[in-house]
């Protein structure tokens, strides 16, 4: 009898490890500012989407609202069609078009060697799932010493 049960386990144990490999997994991504970078009136800067699902992703849209040390600074929108690994990051830089106000603040962080609170708020849209998915992410940036202009 156990002659006869033993193939049939071995088949069975076989079977269960040919499901397909590793399960695939979809999670929210990261968004957040890797760099702020001011030449004279005109900012750029660099988003960092960071991946945590398993498959491969493509980044469709952003929809973000920029604020800078608790204040409205800008709006940010587009389609960077962007691919991103899975578990991994991916950088895209976005020109800025910052109100007076939030220009001046940057300039003054820069200036006085001094932190400035950043917060992105709004959607990411990554394919594989299409859907929306909600980014709200604060942080700081600080002067880059040695360039000129940069805030990471």
């Amino acid at each position: 009898m156990l002659r006869l049960l033993a193939p049939a386990f071995a088949l069975l144990f076989l079977a269960a490890c040919a499901s397909g490999g590793p399960p695939k997994r979809i999670f929210p991504p990261e968004l957040r500012a890797q760099e702020l970078r001011l030449d004279g009136e005109t900012a750029t800067l660099q988003l960092r989407l960071q991946s945590f699902s398993t498959v491969p992703s493509e980044w469709l849209a952003y929809d973000l609202s920029l604020e800078l040390a608790g204040q409205p600074a800008a709006r940010l929108s587009g389609s960077p069609g962007i691919n991103v690994l899975p578990q991994a990051a991916e950088t895209f830089p976005v020109p800025l078009a910052l109100d007076p106000a939030a220009l001046e603040r940057v300039r003054s962080a820069l200036a006085n060697g001094t932190a400035l609170r950043y917060r992105l708020h709004g959607t990411v849209t990554l394919r594989p799932n299409g859907r929306a998915s909600p980014i709200d992410y604060g942080s700081a940036i600080s002067p880059v010493p040695g360039l000129e202009g940069v805030l990471r």
